[in-house]
């Protein structure tokens, strides 16, 4: 597996054109890596890309609402990492403790 892509590259394996990667990395605010001016693109990059052609080609919202969908499902993801971080956090004081006593 490679560590980046080029624009032309993932527009061939997601099946859009390089156009339109350009398109929702300026609209969704993406943030690729560059070597000059050339994109370098990462896996986790393809998968986002993916997500948003994903639920954009259902045709049943817009732009917007595309937006909001990923950045909620997004939102959602952080608040399960910060909870699962916490978690984690109390499981170890309650080892500890439980170790002392």
């Amino acid at each position: 597996m490679k560590l980046f892509y080029t624009t032309n590259e993932v527009a061939d394996i997601l099946g859009v054109t390089a156009s339109k990667i350009r398109f929702y990395e300026k609209k969704f605010k993406l943030r690729f890596e560059r070597s000059g001016r050339d994109r370098k693109l990462t896996q986790k990059d393809i998968d986002r890309l993916r997500e948003i052609i994903d639920v954009k080609s259902t045709g049943t919202l817009t732009l917007k609402g595309t937006e909001r969908k990923i950045n909620k499902k997004t939102d959602l993801n952080k608040s399960k990492n910060a909870l699962k971080t916490r978690l984690l956090t109390i499981r170890a004081f309650l080892q500890d403790t439980l170790k002392e006593i």
